[in-house]
């Protein structure tokens, strides 16, 4: 079973800044991660998939995603950084390095996960632009 988070980024000034303009929506689709037959069993995992993955643009090198989880059974927390759109050789920085799919040890029992869109600042920390996170629940089998 698949769960989708929508995240809806922030204001672009001017709106032509960025494909989609304004308030665009990213989706990560969260699922349980295929367990091999074998004992004893891996731990559970759930892997975060960007869907629509978008077409390189030069400002999205400079943006990427940030899923954070919680499973609500053990109290277990991470996050996991993304990228939405399509590199280019000559793409570089963090955000390019970053894969459109990552699977994470969550443990068995319900997770919580959200999803920021960040852009990458000079000399500064990434700033959150999402203005409306995606957050979902699933729970995933021990």
């Amino acid at each position: 079973m698949s769960f989708h988070l929508p995240a809806t980024g922030g204001l672009e000034i001017p709106p032509a800044d960025v494909p989609g303009g304004s308030f665009r929506q990213i989706t990560v689709t969260a699922s349980q991660s295929p367990r091999t037959l074998q004992f004893p069993p891996p731990p559970a995992a759930v892997t975060f998939t960007v869907r629509n993955v978008a077409p390189h643009y030069p400002l999205y090198e400079y943006r990427y995603l940030r899923v954070g989880w919680r499973n609500l059974a053990s109290g277990k927390t991470g996050t996991v950084d993304l990228r939405h759109w399509r590199t280019r050789p000559s793409s570089t920085g963090y955000p390019a390095s970053l894969q459109t799919e990552a699977s994470v040890t969550t443990g068995g029992g319900p997770v919580v996960a959200t999803i920021s869109v960040l852009r990458e600042q000079y000399q500064s920390p990434p700033t959150v632009i999402s203005v409306i996170p995606g957050v979902i629940a699933l729970d995933v089998a021990r």
